[in-house]
């Protein structure tokens, strides 16, 4: 029986792509919008009389890296970018950048699709 070669995935090579669209850019800073329209939420809000939209603001490096997530750019890419930008004041890179694209990812804001892997898949 052949062993089959376990493929080894580097997530640097992915590509992140928006899955939340409901997000607008002012003065630099990216705002996403929720809104607030399942019947739980519905019941929720008037509860506490909390607004049928709610919005998140992003510091200024999630903003730029929800900026630079545009379905074509890998996080490798996208580290890089913010390497040139942010200087030392990004490091560690990549650690802290993965972190936040698995943030996103787990909130459905953005997803992942597996681009070309250093092997030559």
């Amino acid at each position: 029986m052949i062993k089959k070669k376990k493929r080894e995935d580097n997530y640097l090579c992915y590509i992140p792509w928006k899955q939340h669209q409901e997000w607008e850019s002012r003065n630099g800073k990216v705002f996403l919008f929720f809104e607030h329209d399942k019947l739980i939420e519905k019941f929720a809000r008037w509860l506490v009389k909390k607004p049928y939209v709610s919005d998140v603001e992003l510091d200024e490096i999630g903003s730029r890296v929800w900026s630079y997530i545009d379905g074509k750019c890998t996080v490798f890419e996208i580290g890089q970018k913010l390497q040139k930008l942010f200087g030392t004041e990004f490091d560690p890179k990549y650690q802290r950048l993965i972190s936040y694209l698995n943030y996103l990812n787990k909130k459905g804001w953005i997803f992942f699709r597996r681009g070309s892997q250093l092997q030559g898949d």
